[in-house]
């Protein structure tokens, strides 16, 4: 075996996905450590049966956590059972107090069950309780998801998870906390309880005189979006990444994990309103890197930026789920260099089950263990060279003094769920081909995200400053042709 520590090898999301039996899991411990894996992701998932968080499920928790430091691996807890994190493997959502809410609306005649209505008929909105050509707004409960906007829900999360972590973390070898695509509601147009009193406290304004505007082109509709995504983002950041981060820091526990859909403006949007301001609050910042194509996304920039800027040494990718069983060693090699030109120093496998009886055989394979016949030929040389190259660059530091100002922020307006691409189509599209530009040109780059900028950015010496990183040139307008570069700001 090279010679490389275990933090900077393999991490794979390990299935825990049927009755566990501790001597299987140290038998597959054991199987991971001569394949050249350096620690693994407890990850509860479809087909469990030892009941979640349980006395059981900590004593197989425990047996893990002993083996492997007897084997100076690292072993990681998955903060849920399933996903997305925060509803504590169904507890949370027994009250319908924590259950996160959305919006919808129509226009039609006025509707006294609508939460607000407007007349639409001039170029203001403007609050009615009768009418026919009405906008009416209906704020409805999630069945499935929970409010990670809130403080409160999130504080019980920490409570009924982290916390029975830490009471049964016996033998000090947990190292952290992998959690998995938060968002604050992806499938229709989010919202939150706590939003309302946030909104009055920021902007001393009632939310309810303009969230038709979420809607409607009607006067003010910019800067209410702009305020509305804005104010969301930053109660899912303070709130949810902030809140766990902190504790995590506190408690000698890693945070890291990836958010949701960061691999285009579209999806951003649906989930945190902005993916980057996130990676300061993980101790190993991460994206979902899946699938086997070649696909030319930001997502690994954008990790790489951030965690340049802020001096995060590991850098994660969640990768090659939904690849298939016919995947080759070598597909999988491009795929994953390709996320490490990004940024990108540690490669977590998707997926490592515990079982493959049944319907578990068919989850988004291919599969990273003993039945798989190139895995059980040639996976430790794969393993050992990634670990190598890891190594290397999280060691190094990239050279970058073109700095792009990310367009998330750009995107607030035009977003509307019920669009086609949510009214960001062509945004995206410029995005993804200036991304690609740079690429081809071999420019190193990385990505300015506002909010960063504005905990971490300066000015000195006629050069932008972000963190650890300075910058010569900055590009501030995204286009298909490159309009505005600025030499010395």
């Amino acid at each position: 075996m090279i010679n490389v520590d275990n933090k900077y090898r393999l991490f794979p999301f390990w299935s825990w996905n049927d009755k566990l039996d501790k001597k299987e899991l140290i038998k597959q411990i054991d199987w991971m450590h001569e394949s050249g894996i350096g620690g693994f992701f407890m990850h509860a998932r479809g087909g469990l049966t030892t009941p979640y968080l349980s006395e059981e499920w900590f004593e197989c928790i425990k047996a893990c956590e002993k083996r492997a430091k007897e084997l100076n691996m690292e072993a990681y807890a998955y903060d849920e059972n399933g996903w997305p994190s925060g509803f504590v493997g169904g507890k949370l959502l027994e009250d319908l107090e924590n259950h996160c809410m959305y919006i919808t609306y129509n226009i039609d005649k006025y509707d006294e069950k609508a939460s607000v209505s407007y007349d639409i008929s001039g170029k203001k909105l403007k609050r009615i309780t009768s009418g026919e050509n009405v906008l009416n707004i209906y704020l409805t409960n999630s069945e499935s998801d929970t409010d990670i906007c809130s403080k409160k829900v999130v504080d019980q999360f920490i409570k009924l998870t982290h916390e029975e972590y830490k009471k049964n973390n016996i033998y000090g070898n947990l190292r952290g906390f992998f959690t998995d695509e938060p968002q604050y509601y992806r499938w229709v147009t989010a919202y939150s309880r706590v939003l309302p009193e946030y909104f009055s406290k920021t902007y001393n304004e009632d939310i309810f005189d303009g969230i038709g505007l979420l809607f409607v082109e009607k006067e003010g509709y910019r800067e209410f979006r702009y305020k509305y995504w804005k104010s969301m983002q930053r109660l899912m950041l303070d709130n949810f990444a902030k809140n766990i981060y902190d504790w995590c820091d506190k408690n000698n526990f890693k945070l890291t994990g990836h958010y949701c859909e960061e691999n285009f403006l579209e999806g951003q949007m649906w989930c945190c309103a902005g993916v980057m301001p996130f990676y300061e609050f993980e101790h190993i910042p991460g994206i979902d890197y899946l699938g086997r194509e070649l696909i030319r996304n930001p997502g690994a920039r954008q990790l790489g930026s951030v965690a340049s800027q802020l001096n995060k040494e590991q850098r994660m990718a969640e990768i090659f789920a939904c690849a298939g069983w016919d995947a080759t060693p070598n597909e999988l090699k491009l795929i994953a260099e390709y996320a490490m030109v990004g940024g990108v120093n540690i490669l977590c496998p998707h997926l490592l089950p515990y079982s493959e009886h049944g319907q578990r055989k068919r989850d988004y394979p291919e599969h990273y263990s003993s039945i798989n016949p190139w895995v059980n030929k040639g996976f430790k040389s794969f393993n050992d060279y990634f670990a190598e190259l890891g190594e290397k660059l999280a060691k190094s530091r990239e050279i970058a003094n073109i700095g792009i100002l990310h367009p998330i922020r750009s995107t607030y307006s035009a977003y509307k769920f019920d669009l086609p691409c949510r009214g960001l189509a062509e945004i995206d599209k410029l995005f993804l081909e200036d991304n690609l530009y740079f690429e081809k040109m071999h420019l190193p780059f990385h990505y300015l995200d506002e909010t960063i900028l504005e905990n971490h950015g300066s000015v000195k010496d006629k050069r932008l400053i972000v963190g650890s990183y300075k910058y010569d040139y900055i590009i501030y307008d995204i286009s298909h042709i490159i309009l505005s570069i600025f030499h010395n700001c």
